[in-house]
């Protein structure tokens, strides 16, 4: 039992760690990592998405206080994070609806797919103009993906957030932020629909989430802007094709 619960923080520190510094993995990689060890999806979900709201909590206020961003007040990039999660609460109960809905494998073949189209995108040479537009749709389409599974928010904001015209460091920061308010709302939503959750799994998560969340932005506030974006592709373009090769079961 020990052993259980250092694996459950050790897990939930890494993935945080992963997820604050670069924007992604930490449901897209522990919510099917759990599931595989055993445990039911269903206790798995809800516990993963307020456990990276707690981290990205953290995660947020170290971002600012490395200037990874500026949060200070409603500045330019608290809109753009607001530009992202505000369209996302809208779609929020619809993928928790649709994730008793639709099939598994269509859901992961789906985001696989737009994963590493997206991570393509952000590793190409071109240079993108910041547009408001863009970032209301990555978020209405990150939000889905997130409520859907659990994951996939994060590889699509990060990524799509460079694709919109931001700077590394900056699409991570507010993909930490966003995430917070769309996986406190996706949580919500599943108490509504499910009723309870265990708890004491739920605190083994956020324990471990809320150190890497501290960590992480540190890590990103020391890498150069143009490695950040190299890395934040690759890692995307690795997420992706790790999801379509467990589909087909590789």
């Amino acid at each position: 039992m020990t052993e259980l619960i250092l694996i459950l923080i050790i897990m939930a520190l890494i993935m945080e760690i992963v997820d604050s510094s670069l924007g992604m993995m930490y449901g897209t990689l522990l919510s099917p990592i759990l599931v595989g060890y055993g445990f039911k999806p269903i206790l798995v979900v809800p516990a993963i998405l307020l456990s990276q709201a707690v981290g990205g909590i953290g995660g947020t206020i170290s971002h600012h206080r490395f200037e990874n961003a500026d949060f200070n007040g409603l500045t330019r990039d608290t809109k753009i994070m607001l530009a992202m999660a505000i369209p996302g609460l809208l779609v929020v109960l619809l993928g928790v609806f649709a994730a008793v809905n639709i099939p598994k494998l269509w859901v992961e073949i789906y985001i696989g797919i737009l994963v590493v189209v997206m991570s393509v995108l952000c590793l190409s040479p071109i240079r993108y103009r910041f547009a408001w537009w863009k970032h209301y749709a990555i978020g209405i389409l990150a939000a889905f993906n997130k409520a859907l599974t659990g994951g996939g928010f994060g590889p699509v904001t990060s990524t799509g957030g460079i694709i919109g015209g931001l700077e590394s460091k900056i699409s991570i920061a507010t993909t930490t932020y966003a995430e917070v308010i769309i996986c406190l709302a996706s949580f919500i939503a599943y108490i509504f629909f499910y009723g309870s959750v265990n708890m004491v799994f739920v605190c083994l998560l956020c324990f471990g989430a809320i150190i890497g969340g501290v960590i992480g932005p540190y890590i990103s506030s020391k890498i150069n802007h143009r490695v950040l974006r190299i890395l934040v592709g690759v890692l995307g373009v690795m997420s992706g094709i790790w999801l379509l090769l467990k589909v087909i079961n590789i």
